[in-house]
């Protein structure tokens, strides 16, 4: 990327948009509450934009082998949760029309989910945990993010595709039942795989009528852990690629094959990139990750080593790379020109809307979030 090209499309970036009151699209966020204290607290409840989003998943809360559930970060949801009244993120949401669900799960605590799952008091526990956290700290309902039902290496069992579908009506009964005391509806939600070889473990059409949304991982298709490089959240497969490992992909999955209503569906899209050392073109070996300069891999540390690197672009894919000779590196991330294509295609496709892994990766020290903006400004211009 030359200099000119980079200014551009960081002025561009840095138009302020937000969501019109006619914007039907769905804008999910999750908010690790562990990232709130990075840089500063550079984004805490007082400074999320909430102007640009419809949902925030407040992640995570974990679930524990006797069904209860606990918070994964006790010092954010003090700070976050249980503050002085009208500070909570529940509250300062509210007062923007943003809902907030509470987000059970996540990649490093689903193990114990195949346990709870498995029986009707654990399950009848985790649903009633589930309804006093709502009740406690003012969530509009719940998210669950099982990664994956069935996947061995977090104890998943053959078991886990029935009593997914079982834990899922529980709750729900149990949010229609707290529903009914406090006249409202809540809602519940799931994060599902994008791939089948990880959906097939699911009864995807009987989870569809439990839950409001389904809410698709569509991204880390790739990664250090796989021998050659590869982008992180594509669009489209690029030529000789998996068509299933990409947005597109997942949407013709759980559309086409499994019959979801495309209005029913939300994509994700990665904040975040990968790093590959020792690489310099995709689909070429690679020696893992860089961690020491990118140690999150956000898309703030991205920007902030973007003079390293030249910028390039799959057309097939509609995702950008950057490359440097210098750091011997290829990093495969997202930027405002692919985020556009993917809103873009969840207009083109009548999809429901979005969630975003995670909010807090485009927010920049001066307040803007060139990523959300593109997605905001595609589904305002084009509403």
């Amino acid at each position: 990327m030359n200099i000119r090209t980079a200014v551009v499309c960081l002025l561009l970036s840095a138009v302020t948009v937000s969501l019109s009151p006619a914007q039907r699209k769905e804008v999910v966020g999750y908010y690790p509450s562990w990232r709130g204290r990075d840089r500063n607290s550079l984004v805490i409840p007082a400074t999320i934009p909430y102007d640009k989003l419809t949902i925030i998943n407040y992640a995570f809360f974990t679930p524990r082998p006797d069904g209860t559930i606990a918070g994964k970060d006790s010092i954010g949801d003090a700070l976050y949760l249980r503050g002085a009244p009208g500070s909570r993120l529940t509250d300062l949401a509210h007062q923007h029309g943003v809902k907030v669900l509470l987000s059970l799960g996540g990649w490093d605590d689903s193990d114990n989910f195949p346990a709870v799952a498995a029986g009707p008091k654990l399950r009848m526990a985790f649903a009633h945990a589930c309804i006093e956290a709502i009740g406690a700290y003012g969530f509009d309902g719940i998210d669950i993010d099982w990664e994956f039902p069935g996947y061995p290496e977090h104890k998943g069992t053959p078991d886990d595709k029935r009593n997914f579908t079982t834990l899922l009506r529980t709750i729900r009964d149990s949010l229609s039942a707290y529903g009914r005391q406090t006249q409202r509806r809540y809602l519940l939600t799931a994060a599902l795989p994008a791939e089948l070889s990880h959906a097939a473990d699911i009864e995807v059409k009987e989870i569809a009528e439990i839950l409001d949304q389904l809410s698709l991982m569509t991204y880390d298709f790739s990664g250090p852990w796989d021998p050659r490089s590869y982008h992180n959240s594509p669009l489209y497969a690029s030529q000789g690629a998996d068509s299933g490992r990409s947005l597109d992909g997942a949407f013709k999955l759980y559309h086409r094959t499994y019959g979801i209503p495309a209005d029913k569906i939300n994509l994700g899209v990665a904040f975040y990139g990968k790093t590959f050392t020792h690489c310099t073109a995709l689909n070429t070996p690679h020696e893992g990750a860089d961690t020491a300069h990118f140690p999150i891999g956000l898309y703030y540390e991205i920007l902030n080593n973007m003079g390293k690197f030249e910028r390039r672009w799959d057309d097939q894919a509609k995702v950008p790379y950057l490359v440097s000779t210098e750091w011997n590196m290829l990093v495969c991330y997202d930027d405002p020109e692919s985020i556009r294509a993917k809103a873009d295609y969840v207009l083109e496709k009548g999809i429901h809307g979005l969630i975003i892994w995670e909010i807090t990766g485009d927010h920049l020290p001066d307040g803007t979030t060139p990523l959300l903006d593109a997605i905001v400004s595609t589904f305002r211009t084009n509403h």
